[in-house]
């Protein structure tokens, strides 16, 4: 592949849109994983693992209802009654 190459994020937020910070690197991101399978702590909370797959849940629940707004609480309980449902 030629030309330039970037990656990066968009924030969305009640105080407008912004560029994510442009010091991402993906070597950062390489070590933080390495270190991960090292001393086996990971670099992300399990509390902000579980808000990041509840934000990626409901997005998909809005896009299965045709872009509907979905709470997040919403999605996070119904996420707790399944596992409380298999853990039995």
């Amino acid at each position: 592949m030629k030309g330039k190459s970037e990656f990066g994020a968009l924030v969305f937020g009640s105080a407008g849109v912004r560029q994510g910070a442009k010091t991402i690197s993906y070597e950062a991101l390489c070590r933080q994983i390495g270190t991960f399978f090292r001393n086996d702590t990971p670099p992300v909370s399990e509390a902000e693992t579980i808000e990041i797959f509840t934000f990626m849940e409901a997005a998909d629940e809005s896009l299965r209802q045709g872009g509907k707004p979905v709470a997040l609480a919403d999605v996070l309980a119904k996420a707790k009654e399944e596992a409380a449902k298999l853990a039995k």
